[in-house]
């Protein structure tokens, strides 16, 4: 299992209401996993930005690499 940490988070209630929503509709199991799910594709989508700006490369041509990284460090 992952190494978690517990962190609390200010949400407005209209997040909390579609995050209940996805988790009724079964696209995720619980809260939690949905805001974890969102936490990753927005570091991904940063990090591919930062990257492709920094390597002066279209994002395509670095996303294998950045995904193994993201998934060596941050997921694993």
């Amino acid at each position: 299992m992952f190494d978690m940490k517990l962190i609390s988070v200010n949400l407005p209630e209209s997040y909390l209401k579609v995050l209940e929503i996805l988790v009724v509709d079964g696209k995720f199991p619980n809260r939690s996993e949905a805001i974890r799910v969102a936490i990753r594709d927005l570091i991904k989508t940063e990090y591919l930005i930062e990257e492709s700006v920094n390597r002066n490369l279209a994002p395509s041509l670095i996303e294998s690499e950045v995904e193994n990284e993201i998934q060596e460090n941050l997921l694993i």
